[in-house]
């Protein structure tokens, strides 16, 4: 007897999740042998559970292979084989009828049939094949049908049986659960990220993109999502000698903070150039008006109950859910919620002729995973940019996007160069101008960053002339300037310095690449190199 399974409820964790289905077996008294169906190829075999109420007692269970036993009638593919061919003889049937009636219209050479008799014959002719036809249509549509339910019914056959000799006192109809656990699953979180103003703290919304593989829609099931993965290790830990000595420091990173913000303001910018533009030209639809529109409002979705298990975070999604396989469609709401924010426009003159409107951001205001984010300004669509904000910092930037309304030029002007002959040194001197222009009709807060050199060695000294009142962290080189951009009114900057040294020498300029990060071992997946709060793979906190 084989027993099918529907699922109910499924936990989904960031690389699997556990099904949890559901049955009802017909057992008669005394020893039952029953074929539970439903576990998937793509599920861990040997991660099942069965659980029956306890007047019924298990004396074996084991994986089986539907070939490898004899269901005799059982079989559902061989029942619908049977109506298929029924429906082939039917359509057959039809044919060679619909022939008939056409050779019997044929009178020519015949004489033993009188006019009237071929006259009445031909008028009925058109109504017999139409009524034909109408039945063979029904019976080809039919078989479509069962050959598509006898796919998926092969489909089905495929998949391991779970055969289980089971007891009971009396004959029952017994409802039981079917427990595994399933590889092909997994979810990341999702941002989305809506900028309202400059007076207004950000708008973030978290959703979900589950992602599953089974081969099997799971249509009407709890769905309840976890942050990390159910992983246990049998590697007990090994406790090493702890050794001391004498504290080295490492080599000075002065252009990590500035190299960061730049590349990382850089890279937005190609996202998000052309989604910054206004959409106040955009076609309505004739029946739509400015003031129906006005009153619309995003359609409002239920979150997910939010709950701290013993390692994990879960999220437990509202009302029944359809997770359809091999789709990326698969979103959910999980949370709201607002986060208060430092607006200010970036400007790196040295690096890029663009600007950046960006959020400053608390970190601890943000315990969320790393996951991409859907930047909007208001309704439009600004770019999707990385989110992480790493543990190790106060405050991290996100980009809203390219802000246009600022116009930003540095200008390098001629170099001088002397010697110093009793110092027996050379001595140059750099000087730049930087050229800043509001174009909006508002003030904006403006941040901009320029940079000098560093020296690593005592013989190469650099001086600063000039910075225009500009905040100059010595260790990194990097200068600061914060201040409101007023409307239409140019802000003139001056960075002016000299690099001197021994005039038998000549200057490298290098890049200091930025240093790592301290970097752990996640203890749910073991992903190592994982360097802020949470980890990419598996979501686990750090």
């Amino acid at each position: 007897m084989v027993v099918k399974t529907e699922v109910k409820e499924v936990s989904i964790y960031r690389r699997s999740a556990t099904v949890i289905r559901a049955g009802i077996a017909k057992l008669e008294a005394g020893r039952n042998l029953v074929y539970i169906a439903g576990m998937t190829n793509t599920a861990d075999s040997g991660s099942f559970r069965l659980k029956f109420p306890p007047a019924v007692k298990a004396l074996n269970m084991q994986i089986v292979n539907v070939d490898d036993v004899d269901l005799g009638e059982d079989k559902e593919s061989v029942r619908i084989q049977e109506k298929i061919a029924d429906l082939a003889y039917q359509i057959n049937m039809c044919n060679f009828l619909t022939e008939l009636r056409k050779t019997n219209g044929d009178f020519s050479g015949r004489t033993d049939i009188s006019i009237e008799a071929q006259e009445s014959y031909m008028q009925r002719l058109p109504e017999e094949l139409d009524k034909i036809h109408k039945e063979l249509r029904e019976l080809t549509k039919a078989q479509d049908l069962l050959s598509k339910e006898l796919e998926e019914v092969k489909k089905e056959e495929e998949k391991p049986l779970i055969m289980a000799e089971l007891i009971t006192e009396g004959a029952e109809e017994v409802p039981f659960i079917l427990q595994y656990q399933e590889n092909a699953a997994n979810w990341s979180p999702k941002y989305e990220v809506r900028f309202a103003g400059t007076d207004q703290p950000l708008s973030v919304s978290m959703k979900a993109r589950i992602n599953q593989s089974s081969k099997e829609d799971w249509k009407q099931v709890k769905v309840t999502l976890f942050s990390g993965n159910p992983v246990a290790t049998d590697a007990i830990p090994e406790l090493k000698s702890l050794q001391l000595s004498f504290y080295e420091p490492p080599t000075p990173s002065p252009m990590m903070g500035f190299m960061g913000m730049g590349m990382a303001a850089a890279s937005m910018a190609s996202s998000s150039a052309m989604a910054m533009q206004s959409a106040a030209g955009a076609s309505m639809a004739p029946a739509m008006n400015m003031e129906a529109m006005k009153q619309m409002a995003a359609i409002q979705t239920e979150e997910a109950a939010v709950s701290e298990e013993e390692s994990m975070t879960a999220f437990e999604l509202p009302s029944l859910k359809d997770i359809l396989s091999d789709t990326s469609g698969n979103l959910a709401d999980l949370k709201n919620f607002s986060v208060a924010a430092k607006y200010h426009v970036l400007c790196i003159p040295k690096l890029s002729d663009k600007c950046f409107m960006t959020a400053e951001i608390v970190s601890t205001d943000w315990p969320l995973p790393p996951a991409k984010a859907s930047v909007y300004l208001k309704d439009t669509l600004a770019g999707d940019f990385y989110v992480d904000s790493n543990s190790e910092t106060d405050t991290f930037n996100l980009s809203l996007g390219n802000d246009e309304r600022i116009a930003v030029v540095r200008t390098e002007l001629p170099r001088k160069t002397q010697e110093a002959l009793i110092k027996n040194q050379k001595k140059t001197q750099y000087a730049y101008k930087i050229s800043l222009v509001n174009n909006s009709s508002e003030t904006v807060n403006v941040k901009i960053v320029d940079q000098i050199p560093v020296s690593t060695e005592k013989t190469i000294v650099v001086e600063t002339s000039e910075l225009s009142k500009g905040v100059l962290n010595e260790e990194s080189g990097e200068i600061s300037w914060e201040l409101p951009a007023e409307s239409k009114k140019e802000i003139l900057l001056n960075v002016s310095y000299s690099v001197a040294w021994p005039k038998d020498k000549r200057l490298n300029e290098s890049r200091i690449k930025t240093t790592s990060r301290r970097s752990d071992v996640c203890k749910s997946c073991g992903q190592t190199g994982v360097t802020g709060k949470f980890c990419p793979t598996c979501g686990g906190v750090m």
